[in-house]
């Protein structure tokens, strides 16, 4: 069994973020005369920022637990999944730059009971990664091209993964 957290180093960003941009969407309506339209755009932004904040500090809270039998999510909304029970695995790369050099993955596993998400600033993310394909492998799961263009940007094996892994690994049958 290991034991994963998000680091507060990765989250003080997240935290930056939300802190000015809730500064900076709030503090004018305390100074602005009263004005529906304006009240309902920074208000709204104000508390998106707001959610964003204790959404970080959620994930700062929580921790995740991988074992042979499942991984698991302990915090304000725990839940746990069995690697034997794995319906479908997502991994998505987001980016923040044009060039695509900089960004964040999301790993999205989901069984009978509901959906876990991570980000790749869990701490042990890729062995967290490498163990759902495994698991996906053994379930016999299909994933997208998406999800196995990152899984190879990650180095692991897509072998047995999806519809086409001849084409997509570009190994010639014959």
């Amino acid at each position: 069994m290991t034991l994963y957290r998000y680091p507060a180093r990765a989250l003080l960003a997240d935290y930056a973020r939300a802190s000015v941009g809730f500064v900076a969407t709030g503090l004018p309506l305390l100074f602005v005369p009263p004005n529906t339209a304006i009240i309902v755009v920074l208000g709204g932004l104000a508390g998106l920022f707001l959610l964003f904040g204790l959404r970080t500090g959620l994930r700062q809270m929580s921790s995740v637990e991988m074992s042979d039998q499942g991984v698991s999510v302990s915090g304000l909304r725990s839940m746990s999944l069995e690697w034997q029970s794995i319906r479908d695995l997502r991994l998505r790369y987001y980016s923040t730059r044009r060039d695509r050099a900089h960004g964040w993955m999301q790993l999205r596993l989901a069984g009978p009971a509901g959906s876990l998400s991570f980000d790749s600033n869990l701490d042990g993310f890729d062995e967290l990664v490498r163990r759902a394909a495994t698991a996906a492998r053994a379930a016999g799961l299909k994933l997208n091209p998406t999800t196995l263009d990152n899984l190879g940007a990650l180095g692991i094996d897509r072998t047995g993964l999806g519809g086409d892994d001849e084409a997509r690994t570009g190994s010639n049958p014959g």
